[in-house]
């Protein structure tokens, strides 16, 4: 009888300590992550793309990413080769607010039990994006002897004005060694979210230049302050410290 219960209480336990030691654990404790967005190449406004990400809790972080981009940058092309010269200056904060679990393998019961920098998140984030584009315009007209006119011409800088705000939602993983049963401190963090952003041209002149072509929300020659929804996704690669 004693037998019985004990071989009945040792299968009740198999498989509790089977998912005790499918349970992975996040085990390096990092405070900062170093960010590059290889798909800001892929923009018509592309940029060099980097970012940190800082800690402050359990669940909660900060990010910040600064981009440089020139005008033969984009590698899909860009209506930014129109100009005579152009560059781009982007800059993004962010809070997020991480799930701190979430499930690799349903099958195998693989679970992470991690509240940061792995697992599912939400965030909300603020975007700035300034274009400089130079055209070529007309500065006056001379009339020489015998009266021909001559026009004058030269450089003419417009900057575009572009700031915005997302709610995104997304999912940080590391990468796993199955042999050694231990994560990476390379990541990689997808996203996706919607909001809204404004924009405005300093510097255009409305009456004589020419419509852009660019689409919604995407005119070098508009004066005033225009609004347009807007969609943010991407990936990152980063790198805990």
């Amino acid at each position: 009888m004693k037998k019985a219960l004990l071989f009945l209480l040792l299968s009740l336990m198999a498989p509790l300590a089977r998912c005790q030691d499918s349970t992975l654990v996040y085990q390096h404790p990092a405070r900062f992550i170093v960010k590059l967005a290889p798909l800001s190449l892929l923009d018509q406004d592309a940029t060099v793309q980097a970012g940190l990400e800082y800690r402050l809790g359990q669940r909660k972080s900060i990010q910040g990413e600064v981009g440089y981009g020139w005008q033969t940058l984009p590698l899909l092309g860009s209506d930014l080769r129109k100009f005579a010269a152009a560059e781009v200056w982007r800059g993004r904060a962010e809070i997020r607010f991480y799930s701190g679990r979430y499930r690799t393998n349903q099958r195998q019961g693989i679970a992470i039990r991690s509240n940061y920098p792995v697992g599912n998140y939400w965030a909300i984030d603020g975007l700035f994006k300034q274009v400089n584009v130079q055209t070529v315009a007309q500065l006056g007209r001379i009339d020489v002897n015998p009266p021909i006119p001559i026009e004058i011409t030269g450089p003419k800088l417009i900057r575009r004005y572009v700031i915005g705000s997302h709610v995104k939602v997304g999912r940080q993983f590391a990468f796993y060694d199955p042999q050694r049963r231990i994560f990476s401190r390379v990541l990689l963090d997808i996203y996706a979210g919607a909001g809204i952003r404004f924009f405005t041209n300093q510097g255009a002149d409305q009456v004589t230049d020419p419509a852009c072509g660019c689409g919604i929300g995407r005119s070098f020659y508009y004066r005033g302050i225009g609004v347009s929804p807007s969609l943010s996704a991407g990936l990152k690669l980063g790198f805990a410290l």
